[in-house]
């Protein structure tokens, strides 16, 4: 039987895929429900993404034990607008945000009311340095920073992630649970450049950080069994002052590293943008991207920052499923973009101080494809290249397709997914067979992984009683989770199923 081979037509479309892409980001107060954005906005009108992150401190979420606000504006009551638009969210509460207990920025009081341990920072030491955002001038309130191994802040922990994860477990909408009860923000540091004397009054050691965190990590686990969840990382604590040596490095949450791959936990680094590490580039610590490349192919790696487009390239290079501006600003940060305003005023670029010229020489246009290439290129993009198959086929026999893919992306496939191929009425667009089968070469990351070219045989069944005559063949990748849908591919024959229209073939 004559072969035929059909190279498909690719595009450079956005993709809407689960398990990867941009995030659009909302922290602090003052957060915009999808209604309250105007719908010409260029990044709505041309569906950069379908995911948005949220965070909120403890203290807001659970101000009075057991009393929980989950509906506030600044939580689902935002949330819920943009779910019902079509978004997937991710979602992270914060056991110790920016500034702590007092500014209603961390840890509820009643915690440390039931025996909790905690270091309380000046605010001086703050005030006036690039350190923390949005400092008040008119009080003198302590930073509170929770003892992030006193058993009384893991109970209570524990507690709110229970009921937490009551709530938002297994929902087909969240895209993923950050982890946000180790250090600030979430991002396993237990301070910022602070003297650490207080911390080794309150008990620190390397293993008692290390057994605190593996705990944490439990305790989100059982609370969402059927979730995704991410950890941002960083070392235990930073130099006593931005200029003196630090006294913790890499290797030293190299277990807790390793503990997180292991159990498929994301794997997210904030500090994209600026390296601080000798011998690396401008951008990116040379041992964060040596644990993302290491580590790629057991969980997924994400970055966060609005920086430079080289950086961010740099960031790609790491095998990134995920990425999102960074910063504490408030409000919807790519809302921002297109404001008339000099780029320093726009409060959602990282490390601009550090790289002023670069910064200020990019036009509004440039800014904007900052967004649309990470929109293109973050994630797996799985294009099929080639489709070899007969020219016709007989019923009641078997046929062969080969199909071969390319994942042109920044990342490996870790979803799972099953082969769906359907034949239709080119007139009338009745659907008269459909089957699936899962791939040849299994999903598995090494398998799927960027770059690579997968060459996949698949054998079909014709039925004896389908109709003779000229049909379309529609070929396209269905999810096996929980929503089924179907993957969009970078191709322009999209049918209203989801599949994508091939080729023409005569069944005899």
């Amino acid at each position: 039987m004559p072969i035929k081979t059909i190279v498909p037509k690719l595009n450079d479309a956005i993709l809407h895929n689960p398990g990867c892409g941009i995030l659009y980001l909302q922290r602090g107060g003052n957060k915009i429900r999808y209604e309250d954005i105007a719908p010409d906005s260029w990044f709505l009108r041309e569906r950069l993404t379908d995911k948005i992150a949220f965070c909120i401190p403890w203290s807001v979420i659970e101000p009075v034990e057991n009393e929980y606000c989950w509906e506030l504006p600044d939580w689902e009551g935002c949330i819920n607008s943009w779910i019902r638009n079509g978004f997937k969210v991710a979602l992270m509460v914060r056991g110790m945000d920016t500034l702590g207990t007092f500014y209603d920025e961390g840890v509820p009081q009643w915690v440390f009311d039931a025996g909790a341990k905690y270091v309380d920072e000046p605010i001086q030491n703050y005030r006036g340095t690039y350190l923390l955002n949005n400092i008040p001038d008119d009080v003198e309130f302590p930073v509170r920073y929770p003892v992030y191994w006193d058993p009384v802040y893991l109970e209570k922990t524990e507690k709110l992630l229970a009921v937490m994860g009551q709530r938002y477990n297994g929902r087909p909408e969240v895209e993923y649970i950050g982890i946000g009860h180790m250090g600030r923000w979430g991002e396993m540091h237990i301070a910022r450049h602070s003297p650490l004397q207080p911390w080794y009054n309150a008990g620190f050691s390397l293993k008692k950080y290390v057994d605190a965190h593996k705990r944490i990590i439990a305790i989100y686990r059982k609370a969402f069994p059927d979730t995704e969840l991410s950890q941002e990382l960083c070392v235990p604590c930073f130099s006593e002052t931005p200029d003196s040596p630090g006294r913790f490095a890499w290797p030293d949450i190299a277990e807790i590293v390793e503990y997180l791959a292991e159990n498929r936990i994301h794997l997210k680094y904030n500090g994209l943008g600026k390296s601080y590490e000798q011998g690396s580039s401008p951008y990116l610590d040379a041992s964060v991207a040596k644990i993302m490349r290491r580590y790629y192919l057991k969980t997924k790696t994400a970055f966060e920052n609005l920086a430079l487009p080289q950086a961010l390239q740099e960031g790609l290079g790491c095998k990134i499923s995920y990425w999102h501006r960074g910063g504490e600003s408030h409000g919807l940060g790519i809302a921002k973009v297109a404001n008339n305003t000099p780029i320093s005023d726009k409060k959602i670029y990282s490390f601009y101080r550090f790289f002023k010229n670069e910064y200020d020489a990019l036009t509004l246009e440039d800014e904007k494809n900052i967004w649309r290439n990470m929109a293109r290129q973050c994630g797996y993009r799985l294009e099929l290249q080639r489709i070899k198959l007969p020219e016709k086929i007989t019923k009641g026999q078997d046929f062969v397709t080969e199909l071969q893919w390319r994942n042109s992306g920044s990342a490996p496939c870790y979803e799972k997914f099953v082969v769906k191929m359907a034949l239709s009425n080119p007139v009338s667009g009745w659907t008269v067979l459909v089957q699936t089968q899962a791939p040849g070469v299994p999903c598995i990351a090494e398998n799927w992984k960027d770059g690579v070219v997968i060459n996949d045989g698949l054998k079909w069944t014709l039925p004896q009683d389908i109709p003779s005559g000229e049909f379309i063949l529609s070929i396209g990748l269905q999810f096996t989770g929980r929503s089924k849908q179907m993957m969009q591919l970078p191709l322009n024959t999209a049918t209203h199923d989801g599949l994508y229209k091939v080729v023409k073939i005569l069944v005899e």
